[in-house]
């Protein structure tokens, strides 16, 4: 084979090669291990050697070896679409394994279709050897099998947009800047395929001046492919597709136009100059496109447009009444508290230009912040990021009669050092900068945090602060509202399980009476044993079965009554170890710490303990630990009670743990923990729990000293 010194086309396939196996090993090194990494190294790896095969047929000094060179790329290029869809479907998804099995035939077909072609339709591909002068060996001219080869590739570029755009629109945020530039680099990479293939479906034959846009496309996409995975993490990122953004898409549309543009471009262009090439002329118009795609994209762009119509045009920086309706729309038809400050964060984030804007949720009389919506951590991370305790108290302590934020520049807060401390990864290039409190009826219901990631980096205004006021009194209000509606769904409940825990007591208490004049029957046909053993014992098993019954139910009548003596916790505790140490069927560890005496109720507490005690045995199934520890933590004290068993899922402790006749036992009839946490309540603490699936769950009881 003959080859020439690097042509300009052939040292930019060479470089585009060269730069795309170097970022597939630099992201081999780092972390290799994620599913969407090794796609990714795979899909970076075939583009280089398709650029590799691209710049030798550049070089090619005779026909059958440019060909032969464009056949080697084509083999390559059959396997790239399908790499790219996984990527695609993958990227910021933790449950890319749902979403490709459902999408395993269309994957299947993205791989064996254009593959097929590639190997059993070889010689119909290019049914013609490119002519011998060197001005013109550079055209191929295709057969039926390579315009279907294009046409699937453009279909495969049109599925890889539909679900980039749906992971883009899902993310917000922060989550959406780190990713923003790994998608703009393999849509330019897609754009490219629906330029070349749009090309070749409307001529019918390949030029070799097409070959320019793809390296020039690979080198721009990996610019910004290491710009993306520097902000990512190595794509270590999760983004939730919710059910709006799946409905819709732009993609289809904006492919179909852009066919249609390209169309009456080679039209037009033909009618005024037949001598113009079209070729170069396109390519002006798609790095056109692209750029102002970069610039819609761009929130400091958007930013600056919108400074300079206020500064010049004295018009106010935001449209209250839009940025209000908006919100209302949005949050409108929201019923649970963590949808809501998701939806709150999201529009303040979007309005204000924050890509970390979080909503931390407070419930009187707990000393505690737990996460309730945030653009920059995912549902999962909420748990990790709760915090309770002397930390936490000294920051409501701080926003108790404060009515602007806390500017974290100026003023130093424990709790959000902690906070910053348990996710260093990330708070260390953007930190936390602005706390403001979220007031309803006079208490805090909640705190708002952002970060110093602000697009173009400007403090917050005058306008922006009331703004967020305006915001702020909007979550409170629907917090407030929320938080009602489900104390009187509670009510309602619980006046209902009374009324039918009324009845059953009497209907058993009737049944009971019933089963004791048989029992007074009894000595009628005492003289037969069989028929006595028999009832007697059915008798005695029915009995105490419906008294056990009918006594759990009365006792959540008698719930919020209390005979309050000063006592020792820990003696409490110790007591209540000892009576049932016969029952308990694995070891019990214990970390008793003197605390102060408290007014108690004894009898209800040991109540408390013994259920929560019965429990965690119960979850063990007879093997693994139990841990009882009693300690104090400012002016409270508290008991809890470990296990190592099965756990429980975060869903279920959320939603059901508490709530009466629910219950993850085969034979439990769900009213202990309702009757526990009543009993608690009446005494002004409240129980914490923290459970896992597979690890084991802890109950802390807290009580006021």
């Amino acid at each position: 084979m003959s080859y020439e010194l690097p042509t300009l086309d052939a040292t930019l396939s060479f470089l585009a090669a060269f730069t795309a196996i170097v970022l597939a090993m630099a992201v081999a090194v780092k972390d290799r291990h994620s599913f969407t990494n090794r796609v990714f190294i795979a899909s970076l790896a075939l583009m280089a050697l398709q650029e590799l095969f691209r710049g030798l047929s550049f070089q090619a000094l005779i026909p059958q070896d440019f060909l032969y060179w464009q056949q080697a790329r084509v083999a390559v290029t059959a396997l790239i679409p399908g790499t790219w869809l996984l990527f695609s479907l993958s990227l910021a998804r933790p449950d890319y394994q749902d979403l490709l099995r459902r999408w395993r035939w269309i994957v299947l077909g993205a791989f064996a279709l254009p593959a097929a072609i590639a190997v059993f339709f070889r010689a119909s591909f290019f049914p013609e050897i490119p002519s011998p002068d060197p001005g013109l060996h550079s055209i191929l001219q295709l057969g039926y099998a390579g315009k279907a080869f294009y046409l699937l590739l453009l279909l495969a570029s049109v599925l890889i947009l539909f679900n980039l755009e749906r992971t883009l629109r899902a993310s917000t945020g922060h989550i959406r800047w780190q990713i923003k530039f790994v998608i703009l680099g393999l849509g330019g990479i897609c754009l490219a395929w629906l330029y070349s293939a749009s090309q070749v479906l409307l001529f019918g034959y390949l030029d070799r001046s097409l070959g320019l846009i793809h390296p020039v496309a690979l080198l721009l996409a990996n610019g910004l492919f290491v710009w993306g995975l520097a902000r990512s993490r190595f794509l270590n990122v999760n983004v939730y597709l919710s059910r709006a953004t799946i409905q819709y898409s732009l993609t289809v549309l904006l492919s179909g136009l852009y066919l249609i543009f390209v169309g009456l471009l080679a039209q037009l262009l033909h009618f005024i100059s037949p001598a113009w090439s079209l070729q170069i002329n396109a390519l002006l118009v798609l790095l056109a496109l692209v750029g102002l795609t970069l610039l819609l994209l761009s929130d400091r762009i958007q930013g600056r447009i919108r400074r300079l119509i206020t500064r010049h045009f004295k018009r106010p920086q935001y449209d209250y009444r839009r940025a209000w309706m908006q919100l209302t729309e949005r949050t409108a038809s929201v019923t649970d508290v963590q949808e809501l400050c998701t939806e709150v964060a999201r529009v303040i984030g979007e309005t204000l230009h924050f890509l970390s804007v979080t909503v931390w949720l407070h419930a009187d009389p707990e000393p505690r912040l737990a996460m309730g919506g945030s653009t920059a951590f995912s549902g999962h991370q909420a748990g990790e990021l709760a915090r309770s305790g002397d930390k936490v108290t000294e920051l409501l302590a701080a926003l108790k009669d404060r009515s602007e934020p806390i500017d974290l520049t100026r003023e130093r807060s424990a709790w959000a050092e902690d906070i910053s401390a348990a996710r260093p990864e990330y708070f260390s290039q953007y930190p936390m900068r602005y706390i403001f409190p979220v007031r309803s009826g006079g208490r805090l219901a909640a705190v708002m945090t952002f970060n110093s990631d602000r697009v173009g980096f400007a403090p917050l205004s005058t306008e922006d602060l009331d703004l967020v006021n305006a915001f702020t009194i909007q979550l409170a209000t629907g917090i407030q509202q929320i938080r009602l509606s489900e104390q009187m769904r509670q009510a309602k409940e619980l006046e209902a399980f009374q009324s039918l825990s009324t009845f059953f007591i009497h209907d058993m208490k009737n049944l009971v009476s019933r089963l004791a004049l048989t029992m007074q029957n009894l000595p009628v046909h005492f003289e037969n044993p069989e028929f006595r053993a028999d009832v007697v014992r059915t008798l005695e098993q029915s009995v105490t079965q419906i008294n056990e019954m009918c006594g759990s139910l009365s006792q959540l009548r008698q719930s919020g009554e209390l005979r309050l003596v000063r006592t020792a916790l820990h003696e409490l505790v110790a007591e209540t170890l000892n009576s049932l140490s016969g029952c308990a069927e694995v070891p019990l560890e214990k970390d008793l710490c003197p605390v102060p005496p408290a007014l108690l109720d004894r009898e209800k507490i040991q109540k408390v303990l013994v259920n929560l005690l019965l429990n965690a045995i119960g979850a063990l199934n007879g093997k693994g630990l139990v841990r009882v520890a009693v300690g104090r933590q400012g002016e409270r004290i508290f008991f809890s009670v470990s296990d190592n068993g099965c756990g429980m899922s975060a869903e279920f402790v959320e939603k059901s743990l508490f709530k009466p006749f629910t219950t993850t036992k085969k034979r439990g009839m769900g009213i202990g923990l309702f009757h526990a946490k009543m009993m608690v309540e009446a005494h002004r603490g409240w129980i914490e729990v923290q459970s896992r699936e597979g690890e084991g769950s802890t109950f802390r009881v807290w009580l006021p000293l």
